[in-house]
């Protein structure tokens, strides 16, 4: 059943790529915003953001976030700052290996979301399987102590002490008993064993 899923899954449609698109830009934008704060945090000039009061409707990703884009990609650390910017602001090649760092690190953290979300959502996820939260329900320790003397009366059930020893047979005993158990010493039943064969 789970190879026939896995085989005939689901047909992809144009709002999942588009999905992804769209937020694989967003990220490397966010992305060119926070390698811009970190260099001129690593500079000394505290951590900066664009100006959030500027345009018509104040928002921490508002026009400024937007417009000081190009500013930020050609190197310049001050572009769409609040004024006044701070004086110690990161140089150029600050910047720009910030840039790169920033982008790299989101980039493989989306990577490893997406991955994650497609195995967990995607159309070749394994169906019908129990989550670990609820094996851990159903088979965790917790439950198998709880449920100990159902599954093991002889260690821990109501009668559990009760139970009487086994009998063991010695070496001149030729009452007729039960088998050996397991665990228990054969060398009575092999010692038997030859003597009956003797007296044959």
């Amino acid at each position: 059943m789970q190879r026939e899923r896995r085989r005939d899954p689901y047909p992809w449609t144009w709002e999942v790529p588009l999905a992804v698109t769209l937020a694989t830009l967003f990220v490397i934008i966010i992305g060119i915003q926070l390698g811009r704060s970190v260099a001129n945090l690593l500079a000394g000039a505290g951590w900066t953001w664009p100006d959030a009061n500027a345009g018509a409707f104040p928002s921490p990703i508002g026009t400024a976030f937007w417009t000081s884009l190009p500013g930020v990609v050609g190197g310049h650390a001050d572009a769409g700052l609040p004024t006044p910017a701070p004086d110690d602001v990161a140089g150029r090649g600050l910047v720009w290996a910030s840039l790169a760092l920033t982008e790299l690190a989101l980039l493989a953290a989306t990577i490893w979301v997406g991955a994650w979300a497609y195995q967990r959502w995607g159309p070749g996820r394994m169906r019908g399987m129990a989550t670990a939260a609820e094996a851990e329900k159903l088979l965790g320790v917790t439950r198998l102590r709880k449920v100990a003397g159902i599954v093991r009366p002889d260690l821990y059930g109501k009668h559990a002490n009760a139970t009487a020893a086994p009998a063991h047979r010695t070496a001149g005993d030729l009452t007729e008993q039960p088998g050996p158990q397991l665990g228990h010493d054969l060398s009575p039943w092999l010692i038997d064993g030859r003597r009956t064969k003797e007296n044959r």
